[in-house]
């Protein structure tokens, strides 16, 4: 591991873990990410750790036992951790663990109790990796580690604003 982004493998969580139905509206929930989108969440995601399959990454997980949220599902049930589906596979960010063993990061945390089920898992992947104008259109996953606050602001800004 140490530092080296995860990006490979096989594997899918059963359902849309992370995923909350109904959460957008009927036109965003239309709008399916194509191949394009794929790839510019993929190089969104590179500098901070990619992104991984679940299934190489719960194996990965499994073998360190890195906590005592050993399981992947388990850590995206308890909306710990999150991820998107694409083309029958469920990914998830790296960011969200430290990748020299693989334990998890809890910045985030607070982050995602604001958005999770306001956002599913591709449009939360995106608030993470898309700038941000609240954020001085600088993405939320680049300042999760110097600029949490401005980041949970951030998140509570759109949260209203997805809310009304």
């Amino acid at each position: 591991l140490h530092g080296a982004r995860i990006d490979a493998g096989r594997g899918t969580l059963p359902g849309k873990f992370g995923q909350a139905p109904n959460a957008l509206a009927d036109d965003e929930r239309a709008a399916q990410p194509d191949d394009r989108a794929f790839k510019r969440m993929r190089a969104a995601y590179w500098p901070s750790g990619g992104i991984a399959r679940s299934g190489d990454l719960a194996r990965l997980l499994e073998d360190l036992r890195c906590d005592d949220y050993t399981s992947l599902v388990r850590l995206v049930v308890s909306r710990r951790v999150f991820g998107f589906e694409w083309q029958h596979e469920f990914w998830v960010p790296m960011f969200q663990f430290e990748l020299r063993d693989l334990s998890l990061k809890s910045r985030q945390l607070a982050v995602l109790d604001e958005l999770v089920g306001i956002f599913d898992g591709w449009s939360l992947a995106a608030w993470f990796a898309d700038p941000n104008p609240w954020l001085a259109d600088q993405r939320p996953v680049d300042l999760l580690d110097t600029e949490l606050p401005a980041v949970l602001a951030a998140a509570r800004a759109d949260r209203f604003v997805a809310t009304g």
